[in-house]
């Protein structure tokens, strides 16, 4: 693993390198949310990269998804880092078996990121480029949201339109 590629750290290991603050929730969740600091935020310390969560009343939850929010976003903007060998893992034949949910989802879109940038925006070369087809690699990199926006933001840097969900 890369030293500098922190979105690969296991959760306790992100978690320390980051700020961690619990705070009170807004929004639904009636008298329970007003009483009690279940929601998150974190800060990773080297970066500044920032997620929260207040979806659950639960603080261990929220602080879950808030680690991986952060996971995603922190893979989302530090590039160069990520090994194409996780897209490999979940390869079947063309196709790539990896959803948003997954451990692994930040890394591979890392790694789609990387080829897209070094393919200067070229869908079908990036996508050659990891053993996958087009539309793979476009639903990969479109399964998210900030996903698909960082993404898009690179095809645009190359004079490329936008990527179809």
């Amino acid at each position: 693993m890369p030293a500098d590629a922190p979105f690969l750290l296991d959760d306790a290991a992100l978690i320390a390198t980051c700020r961690v603050e619990r705070c009170r929730s807004h929004g639904p969740g009636g008298q329970h949310a007003n009483k009690t600091e279940s929601a998150v935020r974190l800060t990773h310390l080297a970066s500044g990269e920032q997620a929260s969560c207040q979806d659950h009343r639960d603080h261990g939850r929220n602080l879950v998804d808030a680690t991986a929010r952060l996971r995603l976003r922190l893979a989302l903007r530090l590039r160069g880092l990520a090994d194409p060998a996780v897209i490999a893992r979940h390869r079947r034949g063309r196709q790539i078996a990896l959803g948003p949910r997954s451990r692994d989802y930040p890394a591979a879109v890392a790694a789609g990121l990387d080829a897209l940038a070094a393919a200067a925006g070229s869908l079908p070369l990036a996508a050659e480029a990891l053993g996958l087809s087009s539309s793979q690699l476009a639903g990969l990199l479109t399964a998210d949201k900030e996903a698909r926006q960082a993404a898009n933001a690179l095809r645009a840097g190359c004079g490329l339109g936008a990527l179809k969900t």
